[in-house]
């Protein structure tokens, strides 16, 4: 299910005299099963390509092609789309609205025409998916669980749909490090399974570990395009930029500034603990 961007232009009151511009000129292609991080300051235009990806912004200009079809054509099948493309915003719990978790998990597939079998099938299984019990929960009210239940109960109505993308803007903001580490691994096992993954984050730690490949926005454009390790490795150019690499990367770097010589493609911890340990070793 490739996503193909072309040549995306958007400005936020145009014509006004406060007009932002916040894409100019975006493009990329994303292939099936791939897990794409996105990062830049705010404002740079990251959360705007992501509506615009899932279709809940239309640009000023340019094309989201979905399997090989424009989704903002004329005759395109929306109903196919909400199908097709998840997406998860910064706070998920603020998406529940039902009086149950099973209901509110059944939203999606309901709209979608399932019959209630499959309804029942598809709302046991997304709750499992994010370690959850539906006959245990299903009855609750969404409300009454903690955060990071409601949390888990918005994503599953999300996956209940069993989208072949997935878009995250910040979901791991406000979890403390535990609850980062499992949501982590928790994305990590969906795109293991096949879901392709599109996620805003400022975790340069989380992406390091876990992402394929990371866009960095700056100014409303695309600046820079690869790996985690070929993005982490240009630290002067994101700083410029106001940006940062993961923890690792950033001692690493601040390590061969002082003449010890890192290489440049350490961006995890492992791979940092490796080398200090092959250092004091050989010393």
């Amino acid at each position: 299910m490739p996503i193909v961007v072309e040549n995306l232009f958007f400005t936020y009151m145009k014509g006004m005299p406060f007009a932002h511009i916040a894409l100019d000129d975006v493009s990329f292609r994303m292939e099936d099963g791939e897990f794409m991080g996105i990062i830049g300051h705010t404002g740079c235009g990251k959360s705007t390509l992501i509506q615009m990806a899932a279709g809940l912004l239309k640009p000023d200009r340019g094309r989201v092609f979905l399997d090989g079809e424009d989704i903002n054509a004329k005759n395109y099948d929306r109903k196919k789309l909400r199908r097709r493309v998840g997406v998860v915003f910064q706070y998920p719990e603020y998406q529940l609205f039902e009086e149950t978790v099973e209901a509110d998990v059944a939203f999606g597939p309901k709209k979608a025409g399932l019959s209630e079998e499959e309804t029942r099938e598809r709302v046991s299984w997304a709750l499992s998916i994010v370690g959850m019990d539906a006959e245990e929960v299903g009855k609750l009210s969404p409300f009454e669980l903690s955060g990071g239940q409601k949390r888990k109960v918005a994503i599953a109505g999300v996956l209940a749909n069993k989208p072949g993308v997935l878009i995250l803007d910040e979901p791991i903001a406000g979890l403390d490090p535990a609850g980062r580490d499992s949501f982590m691994n928790f994305i990590l096992r969906l795109n293991e399974m096949g879901t392709s993954i599109i996620m805003i984050s400022h975790n340069m730690d989380g992406l390091a570990e876990y992402a394929g490949r990371i866009l960095v926005m700056n100014e409303s454009k695309i600046v820079m395009d690869g790996t985690p390790k070929a993005v982490f490795a240009e630290i002067e150019k994101l700083k410029e930029m106001g940006l940062g690499a993961s923890e690792p990367r950033e001692v690493a770097h601040m390590l061969l500034q002082n003449g010890i010589g890192v290489p440049k493609d350490i961006i995890r911890f492992n791979e940092l603990k490796a080398f200090i340990l092959d250092k004091a070793g050989k010393s």
